[in-house]
């Protein structure tokens, strides 16, 4: 591999604001041009007393689920003000939030190994065990219920820890049309469904068609079929997850082929 196989690609970042650093830093250590343009608002809940409440009882659950790296820094931030209990057991939806949970100090026992969404970590056999059990999920607000709905088909009995909103950003959109006016765009990397439909939204119209035909790069089934749902006209590239190095190496081998 070269020392900067990504020179002459402009890729458009859409994490949130202070997650995204990482990932720039070592796209453009790579030669790319990265422009940060984030889809999602992340801020946390404002009913802390009441989540602290909660966290004081979190010995009462048998597993504690956390949603996405969000889940991980907020929810954590809180529920270690009560202590982790020693016997409840800590699932996680893909790796990249596992990695997360383990930079704050937290082992995982269950991780979603094929898929990075709730359909993976309801494969995992420990996930067809929960009769009887309490299991805690910790997530943003709202959110899909596709995970709580089958859990409790399968006897266990669920509650939320919401401990972070998402919300769709103002932004300036004209960043975007630039690159397009250019034809200087050779991808845009998402990481989530609903930062996938905020794109969608805050794209000035008359660009949609051309949104339709920039590469995108996702990481999950659920987001491929989303895009052909939105319009999308290509085939989203699919990356392992939304690791940093599973980024850099999606990117590399699509990108860097079609700028070369």
């Amino acid at each position: 591999m070269t020392k900067h196989p990504l020179q002459n690609c402009t890729l458009v970042v859409t994490r949130p604001i202070g997650q995204a650093n990482k990932l720039i830093d070592i796209l453009e250590n790579a030669g790319a041009t990265v422009v940060h343009f984030p889809v999602i608002k992340i801020t946390a809940i404002p009913e802390q007393e009441r989540l602290l409440e909660l966290a004081k009882q979190l010995n009462m659950y048998d597993i504690a689920i956390f949603i996405s790296r969000n889940a991980a820094i907020y929810g954590t931030a809180l529920l270690q003000q009560a202590g982790w209990p020693q016997n409840t057991q800590i699932a996680a939806i893909g790796n990249g939030t596992a990695q997360q949970l383990r930079t704050l100090g937290y082992s995982t026992n269950i991780v979603s190994s094929t898929t990075a969404n709730s359909e993976g970590l309801l494969a995992e056999p420990a996930m067809h065990s929960v009769k009887g059990k309490r299991i805690l999920i910790i997530r943003g607000n709202g959110g899909r219920g596709k995970l709580a709905e089958t859990l409790c088909l399968r006897g266990a009995q669920i509650d939320y820890f919401e401990c972070y909103e998402r919300s769709r950003p103002q932004a300036n959109t004209k960043i975007l049309s630039r690159l397009w006016d250019r034809n200087s765009l050779n991808g845009i990397i998402l990481t989530s469904a609903e930062g996938l439909k905020n794109l969608y939204q805050m794209v000035n119209k008359n660009d949609l068609p051309r949104l339709n035909t920039t590469p995108l790069y996702v990481i999950s089934s659920t987001m491929v079929e989303l895009c052909g749902k939105l319009g999308y006209k290509l085939t989203p590239v699919l990356m392992p997850s939304a690791h940093d190095e599973d980024v850099l190496e999606s990117v590399t081998v699509h990108c860097a082929v079609k700028t070369t």
